[in-house]
């Protein structure tokens, strides 16, 4: 035993002899002297002594014990402490989606013991937010008046040139109170003097040399135009434009030509046109089916391409002019067949819209990538590529070849790989160089912005990385999972950086991958089982700096969520609406979202959100009560949206129909097959596109089967003043 364990056993002897005498125990001598004064005990005497002997080791027995055991625990202390659980809060300021601000609650373990919960020690954090702020109470009693304020006066004294403390003249100026208010400020009154100088006169410059005469100004100019037939039937156009000859006109001929325009003020007087633009077969036949419904609008070629079938020469490429309200076929790229055109790549513009590529065969080859400025003669095909989305980047294309090679144009070449033609070769060379170690580019994920392009590659080990790659060339690098590859989606460009939905810890998070190689996990929402399912449904969307999304967290139904990028706050939006965007998808105004959710008491109907909890919920039910409407498409035009929906009007049931969003009032602005019962079956094939002043979509009127009708939407986006005579 140690000398501690023998100084705390000593200790207690003391304690013992004096439990041993309280108990009876003596010494021989005093009991022998105790026997001859006193009589001789009973027997059941005897026994009680020999049972408060037993107490009094039993007694001793435990002391030893406890003795042992508070030895144990100086000897080993750190086997018998717990791990403290702490629980720390930190207030936010009022940013959404919290506008009156809140409180974030982390609780977990203290592992180091510093007293402190440290980021690396929590296990979970709770959002809290302060609720709106209160109505004003009511105004109180007015108050006493108070005693007026004694006036403050500023005087000022010239100084005249030559004066001691200024040589070139100045000012003196005397503030104070006026306190006998007298309207002057008297010497005794003076606070403050300050005395202003005036500068030397500078030195006579040299005479300047005679000037060139510059270029005779252009002058403004205002006419009056009669509005497009196609937009307007009945209206004009006050347009205001300067004649400097911008682009293509003349320059000083007094007249203001279409280049020369700044300015437009639009006039019509009566609804602006909508109608059906095609009718490829003549009749009641379909001149749109699957696969031969793509279109885009080129408003270099102010024409609105698409693929149709005319019946006679099989699905081809067409184009639509509304200034001269004619459609005429393209081409035919295919005599004995059907050439498909944007079958699986779609129809995209490049070289500032002026040439058209798209995918399609000719019958003698496989199926190539085309390019056509609009006219038989200006189509030609490029080469063969794989049944992959186009992604503009550096003026041009990003396709993936047969070889599963990514390759770039500009609508006049191809070039393989991550190249861009405009480089120098220094700049070319140093990029091959710093792609020479990676391989499967793309093959995981791959997007493209403005500025760059975002891929996966494999290094040398096999590990799956991001990776950037700028128009000017500088490649940068992320490593996300030092284990393992990483698999991205969902990606979306915020200025430099990219936020993307990614896995950690085998659950879908939102990570933000910085323009530095630097990355950061934006949320950390916790399933009750399984995984987040995050943005499956509708993808990520950006509100100003609140990420919107949907996420699973119980019942496998996804719900309504927002991630702030500046404080990293995240919330639930909702807990009604489900599965938001997972039928139709999303149209993004920059300030609002409108998409189709579910929800118990509306069924699927169109929503909104602004990325706030007040600013979610349905925006109209278009089939009142439980019923769900047929939710087509979507489109954002201008601070609104169109959407391509069955619905009611007064209570009476309305067909597939094209209605316009203003603010919270939805109404229907198109049916193209009016009428109780009929059904235009708009969007059955194609999708919404939209032009300047249209938007275009595929319906059926119930005489000429599916053809494209467009519907102006100057009235919605504000850029005509409709007048009702």
């Amino acid at each position: 035993m140690t000398g501690g364990r023998l100084t705390t056993i000593d200790a207690l002897f003391p304690l013992m002899q004096t439990s041993a005498s309280q108990a009876g125990l003596q010494p021989d001598n005093q009991r022998e002297e105790q026997q001859e004064e006193q009589p001789q005990q009973p027997p059941h005497h005897r026994h009680r002594r020999w049972f408060t002997v037993l107490q009094t080791l039993t007694l001793v027995a435990v002391l030893l014990l406890a003795v042992y055991n508070h030895a144990l625990i100086e000897a080993n202390p750190e086997e018998t402490l717990a791990t403290p659980w702490l629980v720390e809060s930190e207030p936010f300021e009022p940013l959404a989606p919290c506008n009156e601000g809140g409180s974030r609650v982390h609780t977990g373990f203290d592992v180091d013991g510093n007293g402190l919960l440290d980021v690396g020690e929590r296990m979970d954090t709770v959002v809290l937010c302060n609720g709106m702020r209160g109505l004003s109470g009511p105004q109180g009693q007015p108050g006493e008046s108070g005693v007026d304020a004694v006036p403050q006066r500023l005087e000022t004294t010239a100084l005249p040139v030559g004066n001691t403390s200024c040589p070139q003249g100045g000012i003196m100026m005397h503030s104070g109170l006026d306190l006998n208010l007298n309207d002057e400020l008297d010497t005794e009154e003076v606070v403050n003097q300050t005395v202003l100088c005036n500068g030397l006169v500078g030195a006579h410059g040299f005479n300047g040399t005679n000037g060139t005469d510059g270029a005779i100004g252009a002058g403004a100019l205002v006419d009056k135009v009669a509005a497009p037939a196609y937009i307007c039937a009945d209206g004009f156009l006050v347009r205001f434009g300067v004649d400097d000859g911008a682009t293509d006109g003349e320059a000083h001929n007094g007249l203001l030509e279409q280049s020369e325009v700044r300015e437009t003020l639009n006039f019509c007087f009566e609804p602006l046109r909508s109608e059906r633009v095609s009718d490829v077969v003549s009749g009641a036949g379909d001149s749109m089916t699957t696969g031969c419904d793509q279109a885009v609008w080129s408003e270099a070629l102010s024409g609105f391409f698409f693929a149709a079938n005319d019946g006679v020469n099989g699905c081809e490429l067409h184009v639509h002019h509304p200034a001269t309200n004619t459609t005429a076929m393209v081409v035919d790229l295919h005599p004995s067949g059907d050439a498909l055109p944007g079958r699986d790549l779609g129809f995209t513009l490049v070289n500032d819209g002026e040439r058209l590529l798209f995918d399609a065969t000719d019958g003698a080859t496989a199926r190539q990538l085309w390019v056509s400025d609009g006219t038989s003669e200006g189509t030609e095909a490029l080469g063969a590529v794989e049944a992959w989305k186009p992604l503009a980047w550096g003026n041009g294309l990003l396709f993936r070849s047969t070889t599963n090679q990514l390759v770039w144009t500009n609508g006049s070449s191809l070039e393989s790989g991550l190249t861009l033609p405009s480089w120098e070769s220094e700049v070319a060379q140093a990029v091959q160089a710093n792609l020479s170690g990676l391989s499967n580019f793309g093959d995981a994920w791959i997007h493209t912005d403005d500025q760059a392009v975002w891929f996966s590659a494999a290094d040398a080990g096999g590990d799956v990385e991001p990776y950037r790659l700028s128009v000017s060339g500088e490649l940068t690098s992320w490593t996300v999972n030092d284990f393992g590859s990483t698999q991205l989606s969902d990606l979306l460009t915020v200025d430099n950086d990219l936020v993307a939905v990614g896995v950690r810890g085998g659950v879908k998070q939102v990570i933000h991958l910085h323009e530095n190689g630097s990355h950061t996990w934006l949320t950390s929402i916790a399933p009750a089982s399984g995984d987040t399912h995050l943005g499956e449904g509708m993808g990520l969307h950006l509100i100003g700096e609140n990420l919107v999304f949907d996420a699973v967290t119980t019942g496998n139904e996804a719900r309504l969520w927002t991630t702030n990028l500046a404080n990293g706050i995240t919330l639930q939006l909702s807990g009604v609406m489900q599965s938001p965007g997972a039928q139709v998808g999303v149209a993004n105004t920059g300030e609002r979202l409108l998409f189709d959710c579910l929800t118990p008491t509306h069924g699927m109907e169109v929503c909104t959100t602004d990325a706030t909890p007040q600013g979610s919920h349905v925006l109209h039910d278009l089939t009142p009560g439980l019923m769900s409407s047929d939710i087509r498409g979507f489109a954002p035009v201008g601070e609104g949206w169109l959407v391509v929906s069955s619905g009611s009007v007064d209570g009476s049931p309305q067909g597939l129909a094209l209605w316009a969003v203003e603010g919270t009032a939805m109404r229907l602005a198109y049916d193209p097959w009016d009428g109780n019962g009929n059904s235009s079956q708009a969007l059955m094939y194609g999708e919404l596109v939209l032009s300047p002043t249209q938007a275009w979509f595929i319906a059926h009127d119930g005489e000429h089967g599916h053809e494209w009708h467009r519907w102006s939407h100057g009235e919605l986006s504000d850029d005509w003043i409709v007048i009702h005579r």
